[in-house]
């Protein structure tokens, strides 16, 4: 027998243990992240869900107003959320977790469920029952989005994942010591690159100067800034998560324009493959490569994909689903 519970602070202990034992939990499903967003205008309704005595899964979320709507939405603050779920669960309790948290939110006079899932490559074991499960359920997929990851090879070096003009980059640049790096935390002098950077797509930055400085202090063996210099002026930086045990996510890469064509872009995404592997994560998220620009955000940005794959990566699918209860 399920039962649903939702998150107090009380439970602030178990919910952040569990998510470090679970099947698919990364530092943005923990407490100590979303928390980041206390003053955000997010009314925190996150779920806890036991079999019996033992929690099997936990979803973070929000309630958002929208047209009228009372939505149980994945908690906004995060990349990806999703229902993050034990080990070694079977079908039936899968069926079982979709079912009470339909009964939970038609019972609570929520509308609409929207899910943003966990993609499969921040799992320890891959089991796509949820995604079935999800679909049979009658939940819809309303957006996809591509991603691109590499698994890092233990046994060569980072560089051969590169295609050989990358390569010939590479060297060419550490030959003549065009640029040097450091691990720092100075994301003062990174953030105004990256506020150019995400003008230039009509965009601006998920974290705000403050938010990176708060996250950098709550997580400070988990995210990292690499600077990068040209005559001791920072030129780039690049901001990398380590996810989970085996997983690191580039989350921002960014340079002067100016460097553009000097490949700083490339070399800046070949030292996060190698911190990530001195880090011992196998797997590297370089983020989703979408046109936020065009009319159609969700759109494919084929150039960037194209780089990506410069860099031995592969698709993968970071999916949102809906379900509309209470009409």
């Amino acid at each position: 027998m399920i039962s649903v519970k939702k998150y107090t602070e009380k439970l602030n202990n178990i919910w952040d243990d569990f998510i470090l034992k679970s099947n698919n939990g990364t530092i943005f499903h923990t407490q100590r992240f979303l928390n980041y967003h206390q003053n955000k205008q997010f009314t925190n309704h996150s779920l806890l869900f036991f079999d019996k005595t033992t929690l099997i899964a936990v979803l973070p979320a929000v309630v958002i107003k929208y047209n009228n709507k009372n939505i149980l939405f994945s908690h906004p603050g995060a990349s990806f959320g999703g229902v993050v779920y034990s080990q070694n669960l079977n079908f039936i309790t899968f069926n079982d977790i979709i079912s009470y948290l339909e009964k939970y939110c038609i019972k609570n006079k929520l509308d609409m469920v929207r899910l943003i899932n966990t993609p499969d490559i921040y799992s320890k074991t891959n089991d796509d029952s949820f995604n079935y499960l999800l679909q049979w359920n009658g939940f819809v997929q309303k957006e996809i989005y591509i991603s691109h990851y590499l698994k890092n090879n233990y046994k060569n070096e980072t560089l051969n994942l590169l295609n050989k003009r990358k390569q010939r980059y590479i060297k060419n640049i550490e030959q003549k010591n065009k640029f040097s790096y450091q691990l720092n935390q100075r994301f003062d002098l990174f953030y105004p690159i990256l506020l150019e950077s995400k003008k230039s797509f009509q965009t601006t930055p998920t974290h705000s100067l403050e938010e990176l400085f708060l996250l950098k202090k709550n997580f400070p063996e988990e995210i990292h800034l690499l600077l990068f210099y040209h005559n001791k002026f920072v030129v780039g930086g690049s901001v990398i998560f380590l996810t989970s045990k085996n997983t690191a996510l580039i989350f921002y890469n960014a340079i002067n324009t100016k460097y553009k064509h000097d490949h700083l872009s490339t070399y800046q995404l070949y030292q996060c493959m190698r911190f990530a592997k001195k880090n011992n994560k196998e797997i590297v998220d370089f983020g989703v490569s979408h046109t936020p620009e065009t009319k159609n955000p969700l759109d494919p940005k084929f150039s960037l994909i194209q780089f990506k794959e410069h860099f031995s990566t592969k698709g993968v699918l970071r999916i949102v689903y809906e379900k509309v209860l209470n009409e």
